[in-house]
């Protein structure tokens, strides 16, 4: 009597590429998911940074009844039009430190940094502080040795960056009150992001002495190929730095567009541009404490007209946003 055994002991090949396409597809279905749902964390925890800056920004305006000077250094400087000092400098986030749970940073620029320079190798400028910092964005690719800040102060929407009057609700050395904003606070913008560069050919740059007249002209100067002619990586590479290429955006051309400034010069006017890693646009924080997501694809109007002094933005409602008091929204219509 004899018995019969399945001889059979594993795959064949055909049925093990079989599995493995199985499998490529199932991860390909899985992975953009997994990468939406991590987008999605690190997105929502940008949006509660900005809340708090909102928050401290509302809580500096209850204790001296105005906002913090973009530029400015956090004393009582007279400005007559000659130079500013380079303490003069220190940017608004300096004076917010103690608004955002950073009192013992606070405590020792109150005793020892009035008169630091915003890239003086000075302890508290060297902290880099999680609530500055977009969890979306990879690393600044400069090694100054001072902290960076995904986050930037809306100048308004003009290419006058350093002015005493600006469009926008900060300025150098200038303080503006919520009196000031009659468009309404909630369509007045305060803060947005900017989207650290990772390389020298990287659009988050910006372009030094291109000189454009108007957002068309700016959006000219970037190849995506060879970058800028003449970049700089200041956007958010010193938290500490007022000067316009390190922590201004107006609202002039769309968001994640090129940026250039007047000349060569860090702290100089210029088309500076609100950017993200976010896909699809930015985060923004308006007057009213609100925070919301901004296309790249708003109305930016016409991208070919100069900036004006007064009146409505010519740039859309990318522009009216910028603007605190340009007359495209009346008061009371939020």
């Amino acid at each position: 009597m004899t018995t019969k055994y399945s001889t059979r002991g594993g795959f064949s090949l055909v049925e093990l590429l079989v599995v493995l396409a199985v499998i490529g597809v199932l991860a390909a279905l899985l992975l953009p998911a997994v990468q939406q749902a991590r987008e999605t964390s690190r997105r929502m925890a940008c949006t509660n940074n900005m809340k708090q800056l909102s928050l401290a920004l509302h809580v500096y305006h209850d204790t001296f009844n105005v906002f913090p000077y973009r530029e400015g250094g956090s004393g009582q400087h007279q400005f007559n039009g000659g130079t500013l000092a380079p303490y003069q400098r220190q940017s608004g986030f300096v004076g917010l430190l103690p608004y955002i749970e950073q009192s013992a940073a606070a405590n020792e620029v109150r005793m020892h940094g009035s008169s630091k320079t915003p890239w003086d190798d000075f302890h508290p400028w060297t902290v880099s502080f999680s609530s500055l910092l977009c969890p979306s964005s990879p690393q600044h690719f400069s090694n100054d040795v001072i902290a960076d800040a995904n986050y930037t102060f809306c100048a308004g929407d003009s290419f006058d960056t350093e002015t005493l009057e600006p469009r926008g609700i900060f300025g150098l050395v200038k303080h503006t009150a919520m009196a000031d904003i009659t468009d309404g606070t909630s369509n007045t913008l305060a803060l947005s992001e900017h989207g650290f560069p990772t390389s020298p050919r990287d659009r988050f740059n910006v372009n030094y002495g291109s000189d454009p007249a108007t957002p068309a002209e700016c959006a000219l100067t970037f190849d995506s190929i060879s970058g800028y002619s003449n970049p700089i990586s200041a956007p958010g590479s010193r938290w500490t730095d007022g000067g316009s290429a390190f922590s201004a955006m107006n609202t002039c051309l769309p968001p994640n567009s090129p940026q250039c400034a007047y000349s060569n010069h860090d702290a100089q006017d210029g088309f500076y541009t609100a950017s993200s890693y976010h896909p699809g646009g930015v985060m923004a924080t308006f007057a009213d404490g609100s925070v919301r997501f901004v296309t790249e694809t708003i109305d930016a109007g016409n991208q070919g007209a100069t900036s004006v002094d007064s009146g409505p933005s010519p740039y859309g409602v990318w522009g009216a946003m910028g603007s605190k008091s340009g007359g495209e929204y009346t008061p009371g219509s939020e």
